[in-house]
């Protein structure tokens, strides 16, 4: 009976997380997906055009940018993945400073994402605080138009999106540090191995989950972080220097009108981040296999 009760309640437990990804998920994207065959001109009634809007994606100069920036965007995964990784085993091991950075180290990333763009906004502006700075101790070399640069801009959002972000990663490989016996480490330490060598020797090997979990994270969530920075900092200029996908489609939709040319780059933008997500949880599922084996 009591075993009945259990199944009986997760079943409860999983319908109900069903009818969610159902409703939020399944049934929105399959709309977007007929969507897209539809030329929806402003206010106008949609006409269906069949692969039309696909087809002018393939020669639409914004949504080649978008895409070529989210590839750059996505070859930057490694930072989102190493930078973290080394602050929470600074933390782990507890060098000089620990306790104040284990105090803040979060702290950017309870701050809203719209918040942190016109924060930064600010700071990287022409003769924003950063290059002022950089003035005073005679960089001056140094103080570009970090948001207004053709160059600059996109790495420049990236680099913020990286603050904004790095403390969730931080806490979830401290999670997975947590796991490791204190005797290892001490060992270890006892044995002279520095920080570089117990890091790819001993802390990544344990916590290669945890590293794999991360990784699916980012490479499922990079791009679609980024929208918030890009409202408020640059709205995807100068020209499409940081145009990303998800801010082309909220530009197209919302802006130009256009919904059924937005969804086909949804879509498209749903096809590019699966793809990236599956290598990904391919790669990270034979290299477990592997380290099971061994």
């Amino acid at each position: 009976m009591l075993k009945n009760r259990d199944v009986l309640i997760g079943i409860a437990f999983i319908s109900l997380g069903m009818i969610l990804a159902i409703g939020f998920k399944l049934i929105p994207l399959l709309r977007g997906l007929w969507l897209s065959f539809f030329a929806t001109p402003g206010f106008a009634e949609p006409v269906f055009t069949g692969f039309g809007n696909y087809e002018r994606m393939l020669t639409d100069p914004a949504v080649i940018a978008a895409f070529t920036n989210a590839f750059i965007v996505v070859a930057t995964l490694p930072i989102w993945i190493i930078v973290p990784l080394i602050l929470a085993l600074l933390l782990f091991l507890r060098v000089p400073g620990w306790k104040f950075f284990r105090a803040i180290y979060f702290l950017p990333y309870m701050i809203a994402p719209i918040v942190v763009g016109i924060m930064f906004r600010q700071i990287l502006a022409p003769d924003g605080p950063l290059n002022l700075f950089l003035r005073s101790i005679g960089l001056e070399v140094l103080a570009i138009a970090w948001l207004n640069g053709l160059q600059s801009a996109l790495f420049s959002l990236v680099a913020v999106a990286l603050w904004s972000f790095f403390g969730l990663g931080v806490l979830n490989y401290l999670a997975a540090l947590a796991t490791i016996p204190q005797e290892i480490v001490e060992a270890a330490r006892l044995d002279g191995t520095g920080f570089w060598r117990m890091l790819v020797q001993i802390v990544l090997p344990m916590i290669k989950p945890m590293v794999g979990y991360w990784t699916v994270l980012c490479a499922s969530g990079v791009l679609i972080w980024m929208f918030p920075l890009i409202y408020a900092m640059t709205r995807g200029g100068p020209g499409y220097a940081t145009m990303l996908p998800e801010f082309l489609v909220f530009l197209t939709t919302f802006q130009f009108l256009d919904r059924g040319y937005g969804s086909a780059i949804g879509i498209a933008l749903f096809i590019f981040v699966a793809i990236i997500s599956a290598f990904t949880v391919r790669y990270m599922y034979h290299e477990g296999a592997k380290g099971r084996r061994s």
